[in-house]
């Protein structure tokens, strides 16, 4: 493997600034420079001592039910007596040594008592005051709120985070106008009506979830992780496990898919299990994402979502440098996907926030093009990689092909005639399977360079169609393995402190390579080339895209 890597120096933003926003000392160091003996301190809400313990109690509420279920003839409970206690101990001790103060320059949370952390925030660097809120959060009528700069709050320890749990809800609204109420101060254009945008009370409807979306999530892995889940906790328990096992309604339906024989028997114990995680995809999807909603407040976008478990997240849109829209092929044989931001401030593989879950295609892009104000990049048709290109995602795409097929040959040798029908089906069916992906991976692969984005697509069972902005673009690496410089192409990716930090455009012909990093970031390939040398033609081949001008 091979590559060069050039970075471009360019202006950051004042989002994106090296400056730290959050400073996290001991209460050994001294924080007087920062505290407004003007300001009070403020505790948490008392509620804080009902809500902290039961959600702790909710969290161990399967390791209770394990308790009871295996010891239900004893009359002892000496353990679960004293994990309440430790738990409710907890909860007080965390109420009492946490406090904050809301200063005119900075706030201060102190928390911690056996371990003391102070954590400052300059009210200047806020960007976003999010709130969640649980079942037992809003039974109470208290709220989370937590505080992000929107630089690298993914990356932040617990300890680290400006977070209150929990203040009263009806003190939620206007603490979040104080906290962003400096944002007219950034930008002495802002009027009255601005203003009202930025705040909490305002703002345009961009999305709401639809209960029709919920047919979405059979197909994907969200039902599967909860029956793992599930099964995993019962097959710990041993009793339960066999008693379900046991239970009229499973050995009647074993029974008669066994009765159908091989290879039905196993395409029905799979479609058995599929639709029993596509229940519970759901019930986790509608828990997840029920009242979503995605709202345009001026100069953040708002999101909010959750039933048991109801979060609000605020979104600056000065971080925000593209979209992705995931496109996995189980979604779009159905005409559905989902959406997420390219922000910075966020951990590198990790998205800021889901900005539309699973739902109808026709709303990704709807929303995806009023998020970005121009639909070229989401309607833009993609210019198709050279035919090499597709060869190698026929020989990439049929390797899975191969393993499968020498483990049908593997199970036919070791059992003889009775696996033959494994050979005169599974192995066509694997192949068909396989070519299928092999073409839709064509069918994504393309890019597109607008005057102000790149848009690159690929995949198919992790397709996605990535919009990122030039300005964003910090650096470019160009990639060839041994089989792709014997293919003639070459990959392209493209740095960014935003989203996943790398997007790339697969396979694109070996003499393009640069040329399509100069078109998006001008004068990038001048390291090449020596002024004082007028016949050098650089320290790169010519064979990677590379030409000198004139």
């Amino acid at each position: 493997m091979s590559g060069r890597d050039v970075v471009v120096d360019e202006p950051v933003n004042d989002a994106d600034a090296a400056a730290p926003e959050i400073d996290e000392v001991t209460d050994t160091e001294p924080v007087t420079g920062t505290v407004d003996p003007e300001a009070p301190w403020e505790r948490l809400s008392w509620r804080m001592l009902l809500v902290d313990p039961l959600s702790s109690l909710t969290r161990l509420l399967p390791l209770f039910l394990v308790s009871l279920w295996l010891g239900s003839n004893r009359s002892n409970y000496w353990f679960e007596t004293i994990i309440i206690s430790i738990v409710v101990l907890t909860g007080v001790l965390r109420w009492l040594s946490t406090s904050y103060q809301l200063g005119r320059t900075h706030i201060i949370l102190k928390k911690g008592f056996f371990s003391r952390q102070v954590v400052t925030v300059a009210r200047n660097r806020i960007r976003s005051v999010d709130t969640e809120s649980d079942l037992f959060h809003r039974v109470l009528r208290v709220s989370i709120v937590e505080v992000g700069t929107g630089r690298v709050d993914s990356g932040k320890s617990e300890a680290e985070r400006f977070r209150l749990n929990a203040i009263d809800t009806k003190l939620v609204e206007p603490l979040r106008d104080d906290l962003l109420a400096h944002r007219r101060a950034l930008d002495p254009s802002l009027d009255t009506e601005d203003e009202e945008l930025w705040g909490s009370k305002y703002g345009e409807d961009i999305a709401q979830w639809r209960i029709t979306w919920s047919r979405f999530a059979p197909f994907s892995f969200i039902g599967f992780g909860v029956l793992l889940s599930l099964w995993l906790l019962t097959w710990q328990m041993g009793d339960m496990h066999d008693r379900i096992m046991h239970l009229a309604l499973v050995e009647s339906t074993v029974d008669w898919l066994d009765s159908l024989g091989q290879p039905w028997t196993v395409v029905g114990k799979a479609v058995a299990i599929w639709m029993v995680a596509g229940v519970l995809a759901v019930i986790t999807y509608a828990i997840r994402y029920g009242k979503y909603a995605l709202t345009d407040r001026g100069r953040v976008l708002y999101v909010q979502n959750g039933i048991l478990r109801r979060k609000h997240q605020a979104l600056d849109k000065a971080r925000l440098r593209g979209v992705e829209m995931r496109l996995p092929v189980y979604l779009r044989m159905l005409g559905g996907g989902r959406l997420e931001p390219v922000m910075t401030g966020t951990k590198k593989g990790a998205t800021a926030s889901t900005l539309l879950p699973q739902a109808p295609l026709k709303d990704v892009r709807r929303v995806a093009i009023r998020i970005l104000g121009d639909e070229t990049p989401v309607t833009v048709r993609l210019r198709r990689h050279p035919w090499k290109a597709a060869r190698r995602r026929i020989t990439r795409g049929l390797l899975p092909f191969w393993v499968v097929a020498a483990l049908i040959i593997l199970v036919r040798i070791d059992s003889g005639p009775s696996a033959d029908v494994w050979v005169y089906w599974g192995i066509p069916g694997a192949l068909v399977f396989f070519l299928a992906l092999s073409v839709d991976r064509i069918r994504m692969l393309g890019h597109a360079l607008l005057p102000d984005a790149l848009v690159t697509s690929h995949g198919s069972w992790t397709a996605k169609r990535s919009v990122i902005e030039a300005d964003g673009i910090i650096g470019w690496t160009v990639t060839q393995s041994v089989f792709q410089r014997t293919a003639g192409v070459a990959s392209v990716a493209a740095a960014t402190p935003a989203g996943n930090g790398v997007y790339s455009v697969m396979d694109i012909h070996a003499d393009e390579a640069w040329a399509l990093a100069e078109e998006l970031t001008p004068g990038i390939t001048d390291v090449w080339f020596h002024e004082d040398d007028n016949d050098a033609v650089g320290a790169v081949s010519p064979s990677m895209g590379v030409r000198r001008p004139g």
